[in-house]
């Protein structure tokens, strides 16, 4: 019943009613899946949808040294349409981890037995310096200032203190749960023996939110790509900002995979039957 069809040998061919088994599995599976398992997933989603939205409207920047391919997200959303996106989607963002945040870290007290006071107050800074970096935009005559034209104000000074914030706390919660992962005891389902999939994916978020090299790669003096789009070095920090944030929101997009099965009780035994 649900057997996996592909398991057959060529010399049995599946039936109708085989794949109709499998597909009655998964559909069991997704159906008993915890709702707010999905809610992990819709931090990328908003995310990174947000960027590209903001990207696509913006007007060109210009800096001294010529237009900035790829600009820092702050310079997307200083002003017009991007100013609103970036108010919205960035505490919609916070609001998202905060409804999620109560019973992962209930789950994860229950499943380890302790209370990972660094993973909760890392997350909770990371997600409120989040929120201000939306809803306090950089000035909107920051080209002036680049150019030396004009004072950086209060906003702005605000708002780059947040963003420092968010990408600390980000990147301290990450190498704490990384650290869970490889300390707890190998029978724990936050093992990294065990749940070996979802810690080679955040771990490998954690590596490269703090990993320059494609950045490095795209602007090297004889990468074709630099001169097929015209980058400069004024598009690293933009390149590198749109890494880490795509890791950052990665890694806490896939704490689904903890809520429906390594800290959900009946998704365990899914996992552990799948495996």
């Amino acid at each position: 019943q649900g057997a996996n069809p592909e398991s057959y040998a060529g010399h049995n061919k599946p039936s109708t009613a085989d794949w109709l088994g499998l597909a009655r599995t998964r559909t069991e599976e997704l159906t008993a899946m915890r709702p707010i398992a999905c809610l992990p997933p819709c931090i990328l989603l908003v995310a990174s949808t947000a960027i590209a939205a903001a990207y696509a409207l913006s007007p060109p920047v210009s800096l001294v040294g010529g237009r900035v391919v790829t600009p820092p997200i702050s310079l997307l959303m200083y002003d017009g349409p991007g100013r609103t996106l970036g108010q919205v989607a960035f505490p919609a963002v916070s609001l998202l981890f905060g409804c999620v945040a109560p019973a992962f870290f209930r789950d994860l007290r229950r499943v380890t037995g302790a209370a990972h006071p660094g993973l909760v107050a890392t997350s909770a800074a990371a997600f409120a310096g989040l929120a201000v970096v939306g809803a306090v935009p950089l000035q909107r005559d920051v080209p002036a200032v680049m150019r030396g034209e004009a004072r950086l104000g209060a906003d702005s000074v605000l708002h780059q203190s947040a963003a420092a914030v968010f990408f600390a706390a980000a990147i301290a919660h990450m190498a704490l749960w990384m650290r869970l992962c490889v300390t707890a005891p190998p029978a724990s389902p936050l093992s990294y023996r065990v749940g070996w999939r979802s810690a080679l994916f955040k771990g490998a978020c954690a590596v490269t939110s703090v990993f320059p090299l494609p950045a490095a790669f795209l602007l090297h003096p004889a990468s074709p790509a630099r001169r097929v789009l015209s980058l400069s070095e004024a598009d690293a920090g933009g390149l590198q900002q749109y890494c880490l944030v795509l890791c950052v929101a990665s890694f806490f997009a896939s704490y689904s995979v903890e809520l429906a099965g390594a800290l959900d009780p009946a998704g365990e035994q899914r996992e552990s039957k799948r495996d």
